[in-house]
């Protein structure tokens, strides 16, 4: 077998590199000339917004033989993992304490009495007019923005049982103050009770 000189080893690198280029430079026409498909999602636009409230309360209760330590009623909602305080929806004609005292006997079960107004949290979300409580003069498939401010109430625990809740959320338990600051979803929801804590505690006053 001939061995293969130097020169025709070199032309044959060479074609072999310029048919590469020429089919790297058809394969960069082709991805070139295709859509640019953009992966960002596209923002949600919106045609109406309007403003909602709703009110809850901070249940707390200590333990009986006087230590000192506090436990608070917290709600939680299997499908959401959801650890949150009692808060609900106005019925016609409800004051804002009203509100907040009968959505908290609702889904905690416990009796209770209101006390101080601790905070209040706001957050916003998005619906369709359709799926929006209320008479709107909106198109049903319209979007609308929902400004929901909620006002947050110290209560005093005076009797019933977390067993007595309704259906709003899955279990409803009492559970120690550190613990309960961590399990809480929402941060703004654990700045509210840590606040209620220190309602409780005397060391701010309402009006503070």
């Amino acid at each position: 077998m001939k061995r293969k000189s130097g020169r025709w080893r070199l032309t044959a690198g060479i074609a072999k590199l310029r048919i590469r280029s020429h089919n790297n430079e058809i394969q960069h026409r082709y991805i070139s000339s295709r859509p640019l498909v953009r992966s960002m999602t596209r923002p949600r636009t919106t045609d109406h917004s309007i403003d909602r409230w709703s009110a809850g309360g901070v249940v707390l209760r200590a333990t009986p033989n006087d230590s000192g330590k506090l436990f608070v009623a917290l709600c939680y909602r299997r499908a959401e993992s959801l650890w949150a305080l009692p808060k609900g929806t106005p019925e016609k004609g409800e004051s804002v304490a009203e509100t907040a005292a009968r959505e908290v006997t609702e889904e905690t079960g416990l009796q209770v009495e209101i006390g101080p107004a601790i905070d209040d949290t706001y957050y916003s979300f998005f619906r369709t007019a359709e799926e929006t409580l209320g008479d709107l003069p909106f198109d049903d498939d319209s979007t609308v923005r929902i400004d929901k401010t909620v006002h947050w109430y110290l209560m005093k625990y005076l009797g019933g049982d977390t067993s007595n809740h309704d259906s709003e959320y899955d279990e409803v338990e009492w559970i120690d103050i550190p613990e309960a600051i961590q399990r809480l979803t929402h941060r703004n929801e654990a700045r509210v009770l840590e606040k209620a804590v220190a309602f409780y505690e005397g060391r701010v006053r309402s009006d503070d």
